[in-house]
């Protein structure tokens, strides 16, 4: 069975009640689509055998994963949602992310918003990589491409051909180096306002979650200096009309996991929950854990 979008026959009540559902469930996973390691079929192959029975695919800013992914998910029996992320930007947080459920993948609007933010994208690659190149790195269009036939392009694309020809060991060391030196900084990616991009996802016939909300604590703010702006924030995003929080996900402990269930259910938001997979190598969300 699948119920990959909203849809008259599978309205957004019955959504909700899949996403709460009591299925062992991964709802924010990410393809080579996106800036995610496996293809659709190797994700979905990989969790089918650790016994999961609900999956979404969320790639950034793009839909084809989970175009992809859901008539194979059928073919396994599991039950599949549409998904996506979207980068985002308020006042209150930069870089916040929003997670749509459920959205028609052929909705104007919806694909309007996608070209858009797609061709922001590749001005900004095209930036990047001549400012990589003045370097004299010889990044070349087809190394780019090489890393994922071309699907989805960001620094981890450029990062990933600088580990392929030697200019770094790891990705990790692109991004702790050569990325934070300040003409690559400056070259800012275009996000769409948090408010519209809620707005799309609802136009689209979707749910819309905020994803990761413990993300947006600063590396050096303790918890009880940021709980007053992550309760300012979440009272925001229902001002926006979002639909659920992403209560469990790896950079939330079980504590902080808690606090995010007990206002979901004060204020009637839908609960999820996912494991932001990009690759079979862990990343550090402990940092996010501590008092």
């Amino acid at each position: 069975m699948i119920h990959s979008k909203i849809s008259e026959e599978f309205n957004k009540d019955d959504m909700r009640a899949l996403i709460e559902s009591d299925l062992k469930k991964d709802l924010h996973m990410h393809t080579r689509y996106s800036d995610g390691e496996l293809t659709p079929q190797e994700l979905i192959d990989m969790r089918a055998a650790e016994g999961y029975e609900l999956l979404a695919i969320t790639d950034h800013d793009g839909i084809g994963g989970s175009v992809a992914g859901a008539p194979y998910a059928e073919s396994l029996g599991l039950q599949f949602i549409y998904g996506i992320e979207f980068d985002s930007e308020d006042v209150l947080g930069k870089d916040l992310h929003i997670l749509g459920y459920g959205v028609d993948p052929h909705d104007e609007e919806f694909m309007d918003t996608l070209i858009y933010v797609t061709e922001e994208r590749r001005n900004r690659n095209e930036k990047f990589r001549d400012c990589l190149n003045k370097r004299g790195y010889g990044i070349t269009p087809e190394e780019i491409w090489n890393v994922n036939n071309g699907r989805y392009v960001g620094k981890p694309t450029f990062a990933t051909v600088m580990v392929q020809k030697g200019i770094v060991k790891d990705v990790k060391e692109a991004f702790d180096t050569i990325f934070r030196e300040p003409d690559l900084k400056a070259i800012k990616k275009v996000t769409l306002p948090t408010q519209k991009v809620v707005e799309v996802i609802h136009n689209a016939g979707g749910l819309a979650v905020l994803a990761h909300p413990m993300e947006q604590r600063r590396s050096n703010e303790s918890f009880e200096e940021f709980r007053p702006r992550l309760y300012e924030l979440m009272d925001r995003m229902r001002e926006y009309g979002i639909d659920g929080l992403e209560c469990f996900h790896p950079s939330a402990s079980p504590e902080q996991s808690e606090l995010f269930v007990a206002y979901a259910k004060e204020h009637g938001l839908m609960i999820t929950r996912g494991s932001d997979f990009h690759s079979k190598e862990n990343r550090n969300y402990e940092i996010f854990h501590r008092p």
